[in-house]
């Protein structure tokens, strides 16, 4: 049956199931308004008991304050609990314990007798802290020695790596390297290389060339362009000033035909055109008809005194010279002076020139280069 209320009409009486909370909600208890009082009861008898064994109190720590010695000894994946966070400080102390133990084992081996060396003011049983003291001052004096030494050194001193670079910088820079110091002045050389970027456009010379010029007539150079040099023959005679003896024949300008070179004289030419008188001796050969003999020839005088009845008259035989008569026989012949025709022939013969009458080269074998000079 029902009843209207949890005393009234109920089989059994149970307080605890029919009285509900009606307070204010209570999340740490995990109590809310409406809750069975038998509920709230257990809520809070749970809540007690975790309260009582800790595993109630739950601490909010941040992880990053946690030492590596507590932290792990905490129980992973679990909440930072009190028990658990005890446990763990309880165990990294038990840990710290048997590591301090181990270091006054250490410490008290340290209170053995020392070596004490260079030491002053202690003996070999010395205490570690007299031992140490006496250590840190012995340091300390070095220390000091050791920074006047550095001090020295850095200052009287300076590093390999250094050294290089401090030596160049107090070394004056080298003079560029210039051609003309590996040249002697006024003298033509010749030169195979290139001339662009190293001379200008009148043959002076650039940067490392300087003061070397280019023989082309510019610049107080001769113009070797097409030439070579040959010795002057004019003013270096056997004299005390110039030396040498007399001039070769094949050279001496006193002589016919040879060239007088001066100094920066130009003689010869690529080409020549011989004339009659330049052209050896020689004999041309010639055939002619020889001047015929004019044996001369006969007149005939034939007269009419011996034409024949007939009526054939006189004739001449075959040979052109017998007259002679048809009726008789007979010959007559009339002979006159044998003459001369009086006909010459020129036997004189007469040879056609030959030739054009153009140069022919005058130049020997030679290798293009360029001349340079050094002028100070």
């Amino acid at each position: 049956m029902s009843c209207s209320n949890c005393f009234n009409g109920c089989a059994e009486i149970v307080s605890d199931q029919c009285v509900r909370y009606t307070g204010i909600d209570v999340p740490v208890l995990g109590i809310k308004t409406g809750d069975s009082l038998s509920y709230v009861e257990q809520a809070l008898i749970e809540f007690l008991t975790s309260t009582l064994n800790g595993t109630g109190i739950k601490l909010e720590i941040n992880p990053q304050i946690i030492c590596e010695i507590v932290s792990k000894n905490l129980v992973a994946c679990e909440d930072l609990t009190l028990p658990n966070v005890i446990s763990a400080i309880i165990k990294a102390v038990c840990e710290l314990d048997v590591r301090v133990t181990a270091l006054e084992e250490d410490f008290a081996a340290l209170e053995g007798p020392y070596t004490i060396g260079c030491l002053t003011g202690v003996t070999s049983t010395s205490g570690t802290h007299a031992i140490l003291q006496a250590v840190i001052t012995k340091l300390c004096a070095h220390i000091v020695d050791f920074n006047a030494f550095v001090l020295d050194v850095e200052t009287n001193y300076v590093k390999k790596s250094e050294l290089c670079a401090l030596v160049a910088a107090c070394t004056p820079p080298a003079p560029p390297v210039l051609y003309k110091d590996r040249m002697v002045p006024f003298t033509v050389v010749e030169y195979y290389g290139t001339i662009s970027g190293n001379f200008d456009g009148t043959g002076a010379g650039l940067g490392a060339w300087d003061k070397i010029y280019l023989c082309n007539g510019n610049n107080g150079t001769p113009d070797k362009r097409g030439r070579v040099g040959v010795g002057v023959t004019t003013g270096v005679g056997s004299t005390p000033s110039m030396g040498g003896g007399p001039l070769s024949p094949t050279v001496d300008p006193a002589v016919a035909g040879n060239p007088a070179y001066t100094l920066l004289g130009t003689q010869g030419t690529n080409s020549i055109v011989l004339s009659p008188a330049q052209i050896p001796s020689h004999t041309h050969s010639a055939s002619a008809v020889s001047t015929p003999n004019d044996p001369g020839h006969k007149h005939s005088l034939i007269p009419n005194t011996y034409a024949g009845n007939d009526g054939r008259g006189t004739g001449v035989s075959p040979s052109g010279t017998d007259v002679f008569n048809w009726e008789t026989g007979k010959v007559r012949v009339d002979v006159v002076d044998t003459a001369l025709t009086g006909i010459t022939v020129d036997t004189t013969v007469t040879v056609a020139p030959t030739g054009g009458g153009l140069s022919h080269p005058n130049f020997q074998p030679g290798l293009g280069c360029y001349y340079i000079m050094y002028i100070p």
